[in-house]
């Protein structure tokens, strides 16, 4: 692999995953749509995020609604915001 195809497949980051979500409906998580819009990892990862190998937390709305976990971004102003209830539905997927 080139040095430039390896350094694409990085920036990708790792594929999706996906969080229960409660009653609303799953969550899908997207490194790739992220990333896309702020490439620095360490912008979200040991700031807002730690990095474990294999391991990772489930966000819970009432720490997003303080500003924390995806809060952080996701506040209104960065991107939209999680207090909304019409917003729900751009995560949560029944």
């Amino acid at each position: 692999m080139l040095a430039a195809e390896q350094a694409m497949a990085q920036m990708k980051g790792p594929a999706d995953f996906t969080f229960a979500g409660g009653s609303e409906g799953k969550v899908t998580f997207s490194h790739e749509k992220h990333a896309s819009k702020n490439p620095k990892c360490t912008d979200c990862h040991t700031k807002i995020f730690k990095m474990a190998k294999g391991q990772r937390s489930s966000p819970k709305m009432a720490e997003m609604e303080k500003g924390q976990s995806c809060g952080s971004c996701h506040n209104g102003n960065a991107a939209f915001g999680v207090k909304e209830k019409a917003d729900c539905s751009k995560c949560h997927k029944k």
